[in-house]
């Protein structure tokens, strides 16, 4: 089986010439791995580690809910989704720790919430809806919804 940094370096290198791939952060595709990783675990669910040369159309996980979009970030202040690429119909924000190699699910919101939040460049030319961490559902209400609770 492989590794998530085997899995990283070849999303990696299979978008690294794309128009469409904007890596915005050192080790973006491994730090958006642990992510989507975390919650597999978390919440009974297997990573796909299939390589898509078009990527993953803003989906990561199949549930009874619908998609499932996990977003994770060092400077998980905001759940944060391009404008227009609102294509999930749950996005969870997660937190990675570079010093440990951990992420922390924080929370999350439905497709309605994200696509009725406010809009911002965060300083990369990006428009995207936001919502800060605080106002996002626990983790724990999704599992709830889910029917994961005994996870």
């Amino acid at each position: 089986m492989k590794t998530l940094q085997q899995i990283a370096n070849e999303r990696e290198s299979l978008h690294k010439d794309h128009k469409s791939s904007r890596p915005l952060s050192k080790n973006y595709e491994y730090v958006g791995l642990k992510g989507e990783s975390q919650f597999a675990t978390e919440f009974g669910f297997e990573i796909d580690s299939k390589l898509r040369a078009g990527g993953d159309k803003g989906v990561d996980f199949e549930s009874t809910l619908g998609t499932i979009d996990v977003k994770t970030a060092r400077k998980a202040y905001n759940l944060i989704v391009e404008e227009n690429k609102v294509a999930s119909d749950i996005y969870v924000l997660a937190q990675y720790m570079d010093k440990t190699d951990t992420v922390e699910l924080l929370g999350w919101a439905s497709k309605k919430e994200i696509l009725a939040a406010p809009v911002r460049d965060f300083g990369y030319g990006i428009i995207n809806h936001y919502i800060p961490k605080n106002n996002l559902k626990s983790m724990e209400s999704l599992k709830k919804e889910l029917g994961k609770n005994d996870k």
